[in-house]
């Protein structure tokens, strides 16, 4: 499983980030995560809102952090 957030370095990304993090270690199992930067990973997710959590290529949420129940519920889902 791979995790990517897309968006620039901001607080938003850096909390929806710690979150992912905590999600992982919850649920114990090896999955990736990638910080996406770059204005063209936007265009292929079609995000619109940033920070945006997507999971296996599917894109889970858009301008919203989600805490660490709610990344577990997908990741479960998901898996």
């Amino acid at each position: 499983m791979e995790i990517k957030i897309v968006g620039k370095n901001s607080s938003n990304r850096n909390k929806l980030f710690k979150n992912v993090k905590k999600a992982i270690k919850e649920v114990k199992s090896h999955i990736d995560i990638l910080l996406l930067e770059d204005e063209t990973d936007e265009i292929k997710y079609g995000v619109t809102n940033t920070p945006s959590l997507v999971i296996d290529d599917k894109v889970i949420s858009q301008g919203r952090i989600l805490n660490d129940r709610e990344i577990v519920n997908y990741i479960k889902v998901l898996s």
